[in-house]
């Protein structure tokens, strides 16, 4: 089985085992769950008592439930932007987007950025992918950059607001998902 299916089904058990542990799953269906913990443990070979197991497939500090909630998140956000869009129609200017040049030069800050990233520069790469987003609101790939940039500098909740924002943005960009976790 792929890792990625292998970090769900961890994910699932720990999210179950949590339920039991906090008190969400009453004691009499306490049972019932770590019965269902076993079967879908021994059904897709993962096994969470396992603590090697656990280490290579953990997706800490990120929890299904902080997953799910990005997800609701986004798509509400995306929902809502969707609603606008069709709603409302945008001004003459905003319907242009950026000129060539403001893309051009965009580009450009964006390569810096990325320059400034291998460097381990992140306050300067942040400053550069800031450039390229206001020169070009409209591409995802720099709010996507700028997130990565935070998260490197340690700064998470920049980078889930960039991240979502990038799916805001363009909600086809997978990139951005990825940043989210």
């Amino acid at each position: 089985m792929a890792e990625r299916k292998e970090r769900l089904v961890l994910s699932i058990l720990e999210f179950l085992e949590a339920s039991i542990a906090d008190g969400t799953v009453s004691a009499e269906d306490k049972d019932g769950i770590e019965v269902a913990v076993q079967c879908i443990g021994e059904a897709f070979g993962v096994d969470a008592s396992d603590e090697a197991t656990r280490k290579r497939l953990s997706i800490k500090p990120a929890t299904l439930p902080s997953i799910f909630d990005v997800y609701m998140k986004t798509r509400q956000k995306v929902q809502t932007s969707q609603d606008s869009n069709t709603t409302s129609p945008a001004p003459q200017a905003a319907q242009r987007g950026p000129s060539a040049e403001d893309k051009a030069a965009a580009e450009a800050h964006k390569q810096a950025g990325n320059a400034k990233m291998s460097a381990k520069d992140y306050p300067a790469a942040i400053a550069e992918y800031t450039h390229a987003i206001a020169l070009d609101p409209s591409n995802p790939v720099y709010y996507s950059n700028r997130a990565a940039a935070y998260s490197s500098s340690g700064d998470h909740n920049m980078a889930v607001a960039d991240a979502e924002k990038a799916i805001e943005v363009d909600p086809k960009f997978v990139k951005a998902y990825h940043r989210l976790g």
